[in-house]
């Protein structure tokens, strides 16, 4: 999950806290230069009272950043009115400031709108480097390792494969909308154990709309810029920020009070499909830690909360696989490829499973590759500095938001023969080339915890979907199609129709006998 805080509308009352914003940046820069003697990482002249707003686009801006990241080399450095930013258009850079100096760029944006405004500073995706954010993404570090993955997930990741095949034989129209649903039950079930509530409230849709509106709300607005504008009245000029804080805080506390009564509800149930739930084993502790009902309350909300950085692998899941058919309609030949290897190691009678794993190489390069293709988070959640540092002779003040941009990674030919082409075959060779695991989950101690889970649900469902299907497009032949890619907060492509044709013969009578 990225953000855009530069794509915005300027009014009068903003450039008047502009101004007063760049005179103390300028007072700060002065001193801290003097005190350090060393240069800013090199980047756009900014104007006066604007900063390099206007260097930044309402749309595609993984793209300009790698253009800035051509001009200007690794470092990108960037200012609007008192913030700094520092894009990382190199790896290397990236690995060394993210991971090797985790600890001082440990921490995330204040983001005014989304956590202070909209209420949702707590998730742990979204969380400042405290304590209790320690000690949940230990939890969730250790509940989506590759062998509880592999040992309490691989069974259920299996069964909602075949169960998506069987949606896609039912439905054939809706195969795109399936795939979405299907990976949304995945992280319900492991999260909350039952896809809808007594009264049949679904929980997919109240945990998709909830993160439709983390995203929308850190789609850029003026307030992050500027934190005083919150408390000037709403009938001014440039505040319509505040009308949609309150309209999204009013329906967030809505549906953030629906799943906290079903996980309230669920600490007590006797339902197996329950009990094995995250929330439940951690209500279970906290029941047997804290005897004090408000105590009780308090975290009960806190681990909901913090249990919303495993449902935001959601949108990234939804975006590889939407990438992954995307790939396969425009490149036939290496659909067949993936195809043939499948059919010489499992055969017609059954579905793929996990354990069929080590010996579909190809289907393993050609995930890999869809995660190169398309980064699920193009330009990746932003880190925060928490104290001066000096990188290359360049000085990177405390504070500084820093940006590392998968996307540039994706495309240099530093790292990648022929970055634009899809190309599994790169990462088969003697030596491989960078594997993009590295970079698209994320750096150091703010590494996605569900990154296990999400790739292994890619792996399975791509994996049955080319077992039972030649993918295709509805209308056009692959010829006439080219790659065309959004990349805003989460990068996903243009809207397109797909078709599944059926590549076995009574393929529905076998899902079912493989299911029973």
């Amino acid at each position: 999950m990225a953000f855009n805080a530069l794509s915005l509308p300027i009014s009068g009352t903003h450039v008047a806290f502009a101004a007063g914003a760049l005179l103390a940046l300028a007072l700060l820069s002065s001193r801290y230069r003097a005190r350090r003697h060393l240069s800013y990482p090199p980047g756009p002249r900014p104007l006066p009272l604007l900063g390099n707003i206007l260097d930044i686009p309402r749309s595609q801006f993984a793209l300009t950043w790698t253009e800035l990241g051509r001009r200007y080399g690794p470092l990108t450095w960037l200012t609007v009115p008192g913030q700094t930013f520092l894009v990382l258009n190199s790896f290397e850079a990236a690995k060394e400031l993210l991971e090797r100096r985790g600890s001082i760029y440990l921490d995330r944006p204040r983001w005014v709108m989304l956590k202070e405004l909209i209420g949702l500073s707590n998730y742990l995706v979204l969380s400042p480097a405290n304590d209790f954010w320690r000690k949940q993404r230990s939890h969730l570090k250790h509940a989506l390792s590759g062998a509880a993955v592999k040992s309490d997930y691989s069974s259920l990741l299996e069964t909602k494969a075949r169960q998506y095949l069987e949606r896609c034989v039912a439905r054939p129209e809706n195969v795109l909308l399936e795939t979405n649903r299907i990976i949304g039950e995945v992280i319900i079930k492991l999260t909350y154990g039952k896809l809808e509530d007594a009264q049949g409230r679904d929980y997919i849709q109240i945990i998709t709309r909830l993160l439709d509106i983390m995203i929308l709300s850190l789609q850029g607005y003026v307030v992050d810029l500027f934190p005083t504008l919150q408390y000037l009245p709403k009938w001014l000029p440039g505040m319509k920020f505040k009308r949609d804080a309150a309209r999204w805080e009013k329906e967030i506390r809505e549906l953030e009070d629906t799943v906290l009564t079903l996980v309230k509800a669920n600490s007590l149930s006797d339902d197996p499909e329950v009990q094995s739930s995250y929330t439940f084993k951690k209500m279970q502790e906290i029941h047997s830690k804290d005897r004090d009902e408000h105590g009780v309350q308090e975290q009960t909300k806190l681990n909901y909360l913090y249990t919303g950085g495993l449902e935001t692998v959601n949108h990234s899941t939804e975006t590889t696989m939407q990438s992954f058919i995307y790939a396969m309609i425009l490149c036939p030949s290496v659909q067949k490829k993936a195809q043939d290897e499948i059919d010489r190691v499992i055969g017609s009678t059954r579905s793929p499973t996990f354990e069929d794993q080590p010996d579909l190489p190809f289907l393993h390069a050609v995930m890999l590759e869809t995660l190169r293709w398309n980064p699920a988070v193009s330009f990746g959640v932003p880190h925060v500095s928490r104290k001066d540092d000096v990188y290359e002779g360049y000085f990177i003040p405390k504070g500084t938001t820093v940006i590392p941009n998968a996307w540039g990674f994706s495309r240099n030919s530093k790292y990648y023969t022929n970055p634009s082409i899809f190309d599994p075959e790169r990462h088969l060779k003697e030596s491989p080339e960078l594997d993009p695991r590295e970079f698209v989950f994320g750096f150091g101690r703010r590494l996605c915890p569900g990154k296990e889970l999400a790739f292994q649900e890619v792996w399975i469902l791509a994996a049955s979907i080319l077992w039972a299907f030649e993918i295709v497009s509805w209308r056009l032949c692959a010829s006439a199609l080219r790659a065309e890619l959004i990349l805003d907060v989460v990068s996903h492509p243009t809207p397109f129709e797909c078709q599944f044709v059926p590549r076995r013969e009574r393929l529905k009578d076998k899902l079912e006998v493989a299911t029973n």
